[in-house]
């Protein structure tokens, strides 16, 4: 089992040359980065995936801290700002607490004092889902304008589509420029400031990566996963340009190999010398060598 271990060990350049990047990029189906968060990348933090409604609202809040009235306790506790109420340590609300068992009961639950009283939350929607309102889209879409420096997009009311006779593209050319040699003074080109796409009601819409799903199977492949498979990628094509086909011919045979004979046999070598010699085992460990070497090189 030692001698297996060590060996395992040395030929993991072909295991790597087995699970080498090849065909076009997958994007991830998943919410998750493959990419390490180190020092040196700062990968953005996922959010969650549904809007969560908050009663009351924070406009809520800080309409009544401005407008309203305050009122003190006894003790100098505040129990009272407008419409909003708070604890002095005596209340208590209703909630839900696991017990040893994992089951859930529901317990009263002293509030802190100065904890907000009657404060609600639950599940509006998904993200950019169905079912928002004007106000959602209106920040959302202020959002994509602010971010872009643009205006904020707006549908044009569209004019009825008139169907005529259809013509090939050469007949467009020809019609093309049968319209600027009879147009001594061309009319000047209107040109539009740069905006957002308007066919969908929110922008973000047009973001794929920003549509990411619950269960993973939605939204784009991060940047960093998909330019970290670019460079994977090139470190492969560079190093196995400068390997010689005899070596490749062995990483290929020994993937798909039972034994060392086969290995040393695909290597030119006798059959007797490949099994009872240790010829393919030595000669797979030399390919496997020199891959590793040309990986080391076009990696650093």
């Amino acid at each position: 089992m030692a001698r297996h271990g060590s060996l395992a060990e040395q030929l993991t350049a072909l295991l790597a040359y087995r699970n080498r990047p090849e065909g076009p990029i997958e994007p991830m189906q998943s919410n998750w980065t493959v990419v390490p968060a180190n020092d040196d990348i700062a990968v953005k933090s996922f959010s969650h995936e549904r809007d969560l409604r908050v009663t009351p609202s924070v406009e809520e809040i800080m309409r009544q801290v401005e407008t309203g009235d305050v009122e003190k306790n006894a003790k100098g506790q505040t129990v009272r700002i407008g419409n909003l109420r708070f604890s002095d340590g005596t209340q208590t609300e209703k909630a839900f607490k696991r017990t040893g068992g994992r089951s859930v009961k529901e317990v009263n639950f002293v509030m802190p004092v100065g904890a907000m009283l009657g404060c609600r939350e639950q599940a509006d929607r998904a993200s950019g889902g169905k079912g928002y309102d004007g106000d959602y889209k209106r920040r959302s879409n202020q959002y994509f304008a602010d971010t872009f420096g643009v205006d904020v997009p707006s549908k044009a009311k569209g004019k009825p589509r008139k169907n005529g006779p259809g013509f090939s593209k050469d007949e467009l050319r020809a019609m093309r420029d049968e319209a600027f040699a009879n147009t001594p003074v061309l009319p000047e080109v209107k040109r539009y400031p740069a905006g957002l796409p308007a066919t969908r009601d929110l922008v973000s819409d047009h973001f794929i990566g920003m549509k990411v799903a619950a269960t993973g199977q939605a939204g784009g492949a991060a940047w960093q996963d998909v330019s970290g498979a670019i460079v994977q990628r090139e470190i492969w094509d560079a190093a196995l340009s400068e390997m010689k086909g005899a070596d490749l011919a062995v990483l290929d045979k020994a993937v798909r190999a039972d034994s060392y004979a086969e290995v040393g046999i695909a290597a030119g070598q006798t059959s007797a010398y490949a099994d009872k010699k240790g010829g393919g085992r030595r000669r797979l460990i030399a390919a496997n060598d020199n891959l590793a070497a040309s990986l080391k090189k076009h990696s650093a």
